[in-house]
């Protein structure tokens, strides 16, 4: 029969067809490997108050690391690992240890965030070098930890890492940290110190800590999301810190990052805080400046403006003033009533310091008497800009 040939020639190329295509189980164990593994973001938060030589700080950085810790929380997507510790490690080598364990397993396409606010420090070298390092203290043992050390540890971490620095001297060494791995976010200029305030023995924490804590939770959704997608980069947040804070100079590397660095909470303490706070312009004449600004409260408030002037060897903060807000409740001067505001503050000359510079500081008070102080801003109003 001249077509059993044929079909026994046509089933053997069709076996031989079939032989080469994956299998069911093949195709199953192929499809993970296409998709791509889950970010993982690791987060260590470091504050440290009690020193050997330094001045202690409590309880500024403690409250400044719980606060980092609740962002990440907030403000990180999906698998989030947080480490907090507060006066501690008091060695590098202790804190080698604690970054390799917390930093552990971290994959390309991973991010790990290091937190610290603690003193930081810089002197000249007989050479005419510049040096800065980190206070590294447990309140009983203290060690000076170079940038250069913490970034060999850091290099050995794969994928990204952000470092966020809230210390004096903090933009010298955000300069060790370039390359395409790397976002960083100091607290003041290479010269310049980072400043805390307190209140009483529980209450205080770090200018530019509770700056970029509003620029997330309390600043205008459109404003630091105008394409609706929640997420934040590094040049939206910088934008906006630069705005409601100016007690330092800030420094961001890169400058020009687009890659999305937090998200925006979905607790944005909508009942608690300032909301929406922007500046408008400001003008001058009559021997003084009109700085006009707008926020939106969501409850009844108590509002207070600070002006400290600038001195011949900075901020005078002995010297400065405080304003409560027109408004009053009764006879209580300074609370301001639910709803959008618009304010224009005129400051004085003589208010400006030998300069013609002051620090414009929006204190909002909490708690239930009213009496626990939030910095809302810290803004440089200039005589003569």
């Amino acid at each position: 029969m001249a077509t059993k040939p044929v079909a026994s020639w046509l089933l053997a190329v069709l076996l031989a067809i079939s032989s080469l295509l994956p299998t069911a189980a093949e195709k199953a164990v192929e499809k993970p490997e296409n998709k791509q593994a889950p970010v993982i973001c690791r987060c260590l938060a470091i504050g440290m108050d009690a020193f050997v030589s330094e001045k202690n700080t409590a309880p500024c950085s403690a409250n400044n690391a719980e606060m980092m810790a609740a962002l990440f929380r907030d403000s990180l997507p999906g698998d989030t690992r947080i480490t907090r510790r507060v006066n501690g490690p008091g060695t590098a080598d202790e804190l080698e240890f604690l970054i390799r364990d917390v930093f552990s397993g971290a994959k390309e396409n991973d991010v790990s965030y290091l937190y610290f606010s603690t003193h930081g420090i810089i002197w000249d070298e007989e050479e005419g070098e510049k040096r800065t390092a980190l206070i590294l203290s447990d309140g009983d043992r203290e060690e000076a930890l170079e940038p250069r050390v913490l970034k060999s540890w850091l290099d050995r971490i794969p994928g990204k890492k952000v470092l966020i620095l809230d210390c004096c001297h903090s933009g010298a060494m955000a300069e060790f940290f370039l390359g395409p791995e790397y976002r960083v976010l100091a607290g003041c200029g290479p010269e310049e110190d980072c400043y805390f305030w307190a209140a009483g023995e529980a209450t205080g924490m770090g200018y530019f800590t509770a700056a970029l804590e509003n620029a997330l939770r309390t600043a205008s959704r459109k404003a630091m999301d105008p394409d609706g997608n929640g997420a934040v980069s590094l040049t939206e947040l910088a934008g906006k810190i630069r705005e409601i804070y100016g007690v330092s100079t800030p420094v961001f590397l890169p400058e020009d990052s687009s890659e999305t660095l937090f998200q925006l909470p979905k607790e944005r303490k909508e009942n608690e805080r300032l909301q929406d706070l922007a500046f408008g312009e400001t003008k001058e004449g009559e021997g003084q400046l009109a700085v006009t600004f707008h926020f939106r409260t969501e409850t009844s408030v108590k509002i207070e403006y600070r002006l400290i002037p600038m001195g011949e060897n900075g901020w005078e903060f002995e010297k400065g003033i405080s304003l409560p807000d027109r408004e009053r409740e009764g006879l209580k001067r300074g609370v301001v009533s639910k709803g959008e505001k618009e304010r224009v503050l005129k400051i004085s000359g003589e208010r400006l310091g030998a300069k013609g510079k002051a620090l414009l500081q929006i204190v909002s008070y909490r708690g239930v008497y009213g009496q626990v102080p939030i910095p809302e801003c810290t803004r440089v109003v200039t005589s003569g800009d």
